[in-house]
């Protein structure tokens, strides 16, 4: 709203009085620099240049009615066409002002009004209504009258400052790649949360979205295709969230959601349990198929915080939380979890320089035939012993590797050492063994993971054949082309490949026909009830007769109960592991059990 100097009888020398453009109703010309400023109940004089009011006062509201004539037109009530009078007012009114226009200036005045009335419309109507409005505009500025061709050319420059103006805004509350609202928008977002629960005595939540394995995309397809996939989902999140409720992309693949007006925290909860719904079809991008999962955390205010930063960081903590246990999951924050994200911190900082500190072991499972009874290899599983908190689960350490990215080096580290333990037990007289090495899908991914092989090999002198390769059946799922291309390659080298916890994930059998694995392995949650859960058991006899019928040879995970393992011997399983044979044992541990040739049938 500009400010408008006038004075009361257009003297030089006379006190100056500040007007509020919005009080003003019409402003008439008496010569080239007096003009007249007309108020509801009085008027004004003014020293300024006529030809240059209107562009001073447009965005106030203010339009060139004829020669002599400047009106806001906020103030325009009613137009008569028949006598060229513009009221300003309720025209019922004696005291209501009005402004007079030749009755040829009847079509500009028409205009004029029909303008300001489409120009209102603009934001809330798509870019054809726009392109109308601007075609017709620059129609009236090309037939327009010499007197008034001025008044739309300010329109059209106006309209186009004003465009410039919104980009700009728009551009600082909005993320460039998403059109998702940014951080700054996010966080006025939450003051507005913030009053309105406190006035209304309502809570609201904050929701963290993080993809899991996100990096994995980037690193092997490319960040193009990784920014078309985060495009994509922000369409998705657009479309899920209510009108109430709000999101936001925080930063790379992170997201918040902030849920307004809940009655309960199990409105949060069911907004988080749709979201692995929401992300089950795939993301089709340059052709290939992505799967992603996501981990959810939920900080509620009052209790989790009263403040922006505390709701994130509470938030963020419970995300985390969910990534610990293996994602595709959502976490309501608790105290508690304060502590445990310090401990992640100081595990983290430590498995840094576990490696350099020798803190890393491998301990070996057998893998036994079911036909002899002998044992044909090992799984290599990896052990971190902490000097002060002692054997930390791999439950812990490996997700935390994997989010990290220390699994790569770890996981290089445990492919060679077993290549070459393996090859140590040939030159000592054993029989050979294939040696199975889990790849993380970091790991995978490597863009010179085959290099990372052919070295382990030749490094270590291990034949070929006696590597086994596993990876998890959802990570084979990722990106299928490079998926087959890198089994290709692998195959050639001579090296086997596993799919692991087979089961779990959502393998298409055309895939898995494709891949031409050797030896498919069957979650141990199938094999931990196969005795007494009559789908279980249905499961584990489909995935045997599945692998025979695919030439592929099957490996029961889990094996603990001669129950089990006679149900197993009974379908056909060709191969077992677990604890109904042997625990995971260290190196010389293993070495004593083929000195003396245990068997899994004795003799």
């Amino acid at each position: 709203m500009q400010k408008i100097p006038v004075t009361r009888d257009g003297k030089r020398g006379s006190d100056v009085i500040i007007v509020d453009s919005n009080e003003v109703v019409k402003i008439d010309r008496i010569k080239d620099r007096e003009v007249i400023i007309h108020t509801r109940e009085s008027q004004y004089y003014l020293d300024f240049s006529f030809d240059n009011l209107e562009e001073w006062l447009y965005e106030d509201g203010f339009r060139l009615l004829d020669s002599s004539n400047i009106v806001n037109m906020n103030h325009v009530e009613d137009y008569d066409a028949k006598k060229g009078i513009v009221h300003l007012g309720n025209p019922n009114l004696k005291w209501t002002k009005s402004a007079s226009a030749a009755r040829i200036h009847k079509e500009h005045i028409e205009n004029v009004m029909e303008l300001l009335k489409d120009a209102s419309s603009l934001k809330q109507d798509d870019g054809e209504y726009e392109k109308l409005y601007n075609q017709r505009l620059k129609d009236l500025i090309e037939h327009a009258d010499e007197q008034f061709l001025k008044s739309y050319a300010t329109i059209r420059a106006v309209n186009e400052r004003r465009k410039a103006e919104e980009k700009l805004v728009h551009m600082a509350y909005h993320d460039s790649l998403t059109n998702l609202p940014n951080r700054t928008l996010l966080h006025d977002r939450l003051n507005e949360s913030f009053q309105k629960s406190k006035k209304d005595g309502t809570s609201f939540a904050v929701i963290f979205f993080d993809l899991d394995r996100f990096k994995v995309i980037n690193d092997t397809l490319g960040h193009h295709v990784g920014d078309q996939l985060l495009q994509q989902l922000a369409r998705r999140l657009e479309v899920y969230v209510k009108a109430k409720d709000f999101v936001a992309r925080y930063s790379g693949d992170e997201f918040i959601f902030i849920i307004n007006d809940m009655a309960h925290v199990d409105e949060a909860v069911q907004f988080a349990r749709g979201i692995p719904t929401l992300l089950k079809e795939p993301f089709i991008v340059e052709n290939c198929e992505l799967f992603v999962t996501s981990s959810v955390g939920i900080s509620i205010y009052p209790q989790d915080g009263t403040e922006s930063e505390t709701l994130l960081k509470n938030a963020d903590i419970a995300m985390y939380r969910s990534k610990e246990k293996g994602g595709n999951t959502y976490q309501v924050y608790h105290p508690d979890m304060n502590k445990r994200s310090l401990h992640r911190l100081n595990l983290e900082v430590d498995m840094r320089r576990a490696l350099e500190r020798r803190e890393f072991s491998i301990h070996y499972q057998p893998l036994v035939n079911l036909k002899t009874g002998q044992v044909f290899g090992m799984e290599c599983l990896l052990r971190w012993n902490h000097p002060i908190w002692g054997l930390v689960s791999p439950g812990e350490f490996i997700p935390l590797a994997e989010e990290t990215g220390l699994i790569i080096p770890i996981g290089n580290w445990v492919l060679k050492m077993a290549c070459k333990q393996n090859k140590e037990w040939q030159e000592q007289g054993y029989p050979p063994l294939c040696v199975s090495v889990n790849i993380s899908v970091s790991q995978f991914h490597q863009s010179n993971f085959i290099n990372v092989v052919e070295e382990a090999l030749h490094e270590s002198g291990l034949d070929p054949n006696l590597l086994c390769l596993e990876i998890t059946e959802n990570i084979a799922m990722q990106n299928v082309p490079h998926i087959i291309d890198s089994m290709n390659k692998l195959r050639e080298l001579g090296v086997r490949i596993s799919i692991d916890d087979f089961g779990t994930g959502y393998s298409s059998l055309s895939y898995l026909k494709r891949f031409r694995v050797h030896t498919l392995k069957i979650d141990q949650s199938f094999i931990r009830d196969v005795t007494s859960d009559e789908d279980n058991a249905a499961i584990v006899t489909a995935l045997i007769a599945m692998s025979h019928r695919l030439k592929i040879k099957s490996l029961a995970e889990g094996v603990e109960t001669q129950e089990q393992l006679a149900f197993l011997i009974g379908q056909g399983c060709d191969e077992i592991q677990g604890y109904v044979f042997s625990k995971p044992v260290p190196a010389k541990d293993f070495e004593r059990l083929l000195q003396e040739n245990k068997q899994l049938y004795p003799q």
